[in-house]
């Protein structure tokens, strides 16, 4: 009797143990089958061509590079973090909290910046026009600040999507 409830047991802590196992693997499954569809999503609304990066890298090639390139450059960085804000409102449950945490750290960093521009630009229409040496610093700080803007959403567009990319590499193994 005893012998057969020691093998009872062990049984039953088998059991219990391939049942965790297979409730892992489903849930794992359906994440990864998740992510796929997220980051095929992505890829779609944001294909890499459309990234800041390639577009600023192109930038040089045009014409008018001069005088609108930091223009064109800010407008694609808006509209490309307009497009990853929103996906990521919709699938950013698929990513760990500490994965979550880092997007919305670097959310917010982006956003102070922004809004640091718009406040140096309100301040650039209230100063007197003729006090050149103040407007001119201003202009500085806003070009400054949009560069920053710009290189902060090139690094919010390459961690997003190698998030993306490292944990379904994770999951396929």
């Amino acid at each position: 009797g005893i012998f057969s409830l020691v093998i009872a047991f062990k049984n039953n802590k088998r059991l219990v143990e391939l049942e965790k196992s297979k409730q892992k693997f489903t849930v794992n499954q359906e994440r990864y089958k998740g992510l796929r569809e997220a980051y095929a999503e992505l890829l779609n609304v944001l294909p890499e061509e459309k990234l800041l990066g390639h577009i600023i890298i192109n930038l040089p090639s045009q014409k008018n590079f001069q005088e609108n390139g930091l223009s064109e450059a800010y407008e694609a960085a808006d509209m490309n973090m307009k497009i990853m804000y929103s996906h990521f409102q919709k699938h950013g449950y698929l990513l760990s909290d500490d994965e979550q945490k880092e997007i919305i750290k670097l959310i917010d960093v982006i956003d102070t910046i922004t809004k640091s521009i718009i406040d140096i630009s309100l301040g650039l229409q209230v100063y007197d026009v003729g006090n050149e040496e103040n407007e001119d610093a201003s202009v500085d700080k806003v070009h400054k600040k949009i560069l920053e803007r710009i290189l902060k959403v090139t690094e919010f567009e390459e961690t997003y999507y190698n998030l993306f990319k490292n944990n379904l590499s994770k999951l396929s193994k």
